[in-house]
């Protein structure tokens, strides 16, 4: 009798690196944090992947693709990839936030925007997950 063995795994392995992108990372310092609205922010690239967001992970010695990076204030950059919080999923999960979904979402709009627009557009929706989580900082008036 011949047994036939199934497979799940319907994941393409990419064959190459996608190539760095300076102009987005540039782009993304001049976001608020995703965390807490602050600016000074540093790109933090996301180390764990996630196929259904077409993060495939990252190869030994490299980063993640730049697409998979978000503003994040030095503090929270320093606890995303510290353990002090246990591992970075387990990072994203105590902040409430799905960071590949959330990647793709300024990526798509630093893509079909002039910069500009691509700016103010970011930060309202940075504003927005921030807005319901109960993060949104509070405005300062002079």
């Amino acid at each position: 009798m011949a047994w036939r063995i199934e497979t799940t795994n319907f994941t393409p392995t990419p064959k190459k690196r996608p190539a760095k992108r300076a102009d987005y990372l540039k782009f993304l310092h001049e976001l608020p944090c995703v965390v807490t609205g602050n600016y000074g922010v540093q790109a933090a690239h996301i180390s764990y992947q996630d196929t259904w967001y077409g993060h495939y992970g990252r190869g030994k010695g490299t980063k993640a693709p730049d697409r998979f990076a978000l503003p994040l204030c030095p503090e929270q950059h320093d606890l995303q990839h510290s353990c002090k919080l246990g591992t970075e999923r387990e990072y994203w999960l105590a902040k409430g936030i799905n960071p590949h979904e959330l990647a793709n979402t300024l990526w798509g709009i630093f893509s079909d925007y002039a910069y500009d627009e691509a700016v103010a557009r970011c930060t309202a929706r940075i504003n927005q997950g921030l807005a319901l989580s109960g993060r949104l900082r509070e405005r300062i008036e002079q």
